[in-house]
């Protein structure tokens, strides 16, 4: 069936239409039928539906049942539509309920417009103008005004023109492009924890200031991955601040000789607050070997106290530690 705007609505769109028009409390029953992702299907499809009228809706209505009671004049809207599954879903919603995702999904663009105006066009920035150019007008008016302003004036009027010419844009892409926006933003998985300690241990290799300009780079295009991975870093001096129990979580699972290298060169404090993480007889070895260093090369030093800050690394990658009071 064609609309007054010259197009024919999908069949999500004709559903949104028909539980509009049977009322709240109806539609109720039917949507406690949905699953998450036909929810989901629905919502979206009101994103880019056309105004409904009355004339409209009956020839709807003859699809489905070939004849439609008489009633009062209909304007079918598509904030109206997604207005009454939300307000349905969140009522019927329980604690665990499969509702919860469909709840969710719908956040993100809260979640987004939460977000500082740096970090917004920090990741709009990486990606391509037309992307860049939806989530603009998902934000709003107002908002999409602010961040404007800080993209160059021809950048500026590329996604200005973009906005204006957006046509049609079908549910799964919409999808796609809120669970992307999720996935870089705000999903932080605990299953990347391998990935985090990696990264953390680059960023501790490098010079402070390149450190700084990285982890600046990754909070505005990932800010919750960039918060983990800064919790991560740590210098071998921060061994000083780890917690007694930590630190003997650690040196447990260090050779004594290893930690007796690594502490070549460094001031007493560290070396008292260490030592005192091990067995008293490791720790007799050890402190007999401080007392008369041997001659080894600096790297190898520079080595063994790369060896226990990957260390501390993995074990606060695996939970068995916890590093955030300590961390660089």
């Amino acid at each position: 069936m064609q609309t007054g705007n010259s197009r024919a609505l999908s069949g999500p769109e004709k559903v949104g239409v028909l539980l509009l028009a049977l009322g709240k409390q109806r539609a109720s029953g039917l949507l406690k039928k949905f699953n998450p992702e036909e929810l989901n299907i629905l919502v979206r499809s009101a994103e880019i539906m056309p105004t409904i009228t009355a004339a409209e809706l009956e020839g709807i209505v003859e699809e489905f049942e070939n004849q439609f009671g008489q009633g009062a004049p209909f304007l079918g809207r598509a904030e109206d539509v997604r207005r009454l599954v939300t307000d349905v879903i969140s009522e019927n919603r329980s604690s665990g309920d499969a509702s919860d995702q469909f709840i969710a999904r719908q956040d993100v663009w809260a979640q987004l417009a939460a977000l500082p105006d740096d970090i917004i066009v920090g990741h709009f920035q990486n990606q391509s103008p037309q992307v860049a150019a939806y989530y603009l007008d998902r934000l709003g008016s107002e908002r999409a005004s602010a961040l404007l302003k800080s993209f160059p004036v021809a950048k500026r009027n590329d996604l200005l023109n973009r906005i204006l010419g957006m046509g049609q844009i079908s549910p799964q892409v919409v999808e796609a492009l809120e669970s992307g926006l999720h996935d870089e933003l705000f999903d932080v998985d605990r299953r990347s924890s391998d990935k985090y300690v990696s990264l953390a241990g680059i960023l501790n290799n490098m010079d402070k200031e390149e450190s700084i300009q990285a982890l600046e780079y990754l909070a505005s295009v990932k800010p919750k991955d960039a918060e983990a991975i800064r919790k991560m870093l740590f210098k071998f001096e921060d061994l000083l601040r780890l917690p007694a129990r930590a630190l003997t979580v650690l040196m447990d699972g260090i050779p004594v000789e290893r930690t007796v290298l690594a502490l070549q060169g460094t001031d007493a404090e560290l070396q008292t607050k260490v030592l005192s993480a091990l067995a008293p007889r490791a720790r007799r070895m050890a402190e007999a070997e401080l007392q008369s260093p041997a001659n080894v090369p600096p790297r190898d030093i520079v080595d063994a106290r790369r060896t226990i800050v990957d260390s501390v690394l993995r074990l606060a990658g695996d939970g068995l530690i916890d590093i955030s009071g300590a961390a660089a």
